[in-house]
């Protein structure tokens, strides 16, 4: 009896040392172990959820990771109506993303969906702050490439391309809403990453609330090759 014991206590010791190996290795590859992680994200989204949309019932306390995004999704019952509705929390930011707001935001601010600055696809995205909702924080991007018959440009020729870029972008967004954060990526047809796709080279600015993007900061930025 007590052999008996001991062998199923041990292989409870041996299930319980996996599980705590698979926990550690998930909290270093996504920064929160799964359980807190789905718990707080579900928590934020709640509380953004009962200022903006006193409507919306949560489905429960628990919020499911999406692999695809890198993020946690919560889904909300409308109460009263039928139809449900959800929300995305990005743990590393702290933001939430609520499509049906950002979409009415976008359509108030005369942004088109398919947005094009001279003839390069860009794009706009607004996400909120549980703790400060009213504001939105919005990030910006552009992206523009050459074609395989033009030379490849050299870093520094390539960054004050990416500058220009980004200025128009700032240029036409920023005075319909606050920016505050601006991407630009650059590919050339002739380059190619080690799977065989294209091969983007970007650079990111954070801007601080209130401060505007120069090209300074532009071709001071960490250049991103991947």
């Amino acid at each position: 009896m007590k052999t008996k014991l001991t062998n199923i206590l041990k292989r409870a010791g041996g299930c319980l040392l996996a599980l705590l190996a698979v926990l550690t290795l998930l909290w270093t590859v996504f920064g929160w172990s799964p359980v807190l992680g789905n718990l707080v994200s579900a928590a934020r989204m709640r509380s953004y959820a009962a200022q903006v949309w006193p409507g919306l019932k949560p489905e429960g306390p628990w919020a499911w990771y999406d692999l695809k995004s890198g993020g946690y999704c919560l889904e909300f019952a409308l109460e009263n109506v039928g139809g449900r509705r959800a929300l995305d929390y990005d743990l590393k930011s702290g933001l939430v993303t609520d499509t049906r707001r950002a979409a009415v935001l976008r359509m108030d601010l005369g942004i088109a969906r398919h947005l094009q600055i001279n003839g390069r696809q860009a794009y706009w995205r607004a996400r909120w702050d549980p703790s400060d909702p009213e504001r939105a924080v919005v990030d910006i991007r552009i992206d523009f490439g050459d074609k395989r018959s033009a030379p490849v440009p050299d870093e520094e020729t390539m960054r004050t391309a990416m500058a220009d870029r980004a200025m128009e972008l700032y240029e036409e967004l920023s005075p319909r809403t606050p920016v505050h954060r601006v991407s630009v990526y650059y590919s050339h047809e002739a380059q190619g990453d080690k799977h065989g796709g294209s091969l983007w080279h970007s650079i990111t600015v954070d801007l601080p609330e209130g401060e505007p993007l120069t090209r300074e900061m532009v071709l001071a930025g960490k250049l991103v090759s991947r």
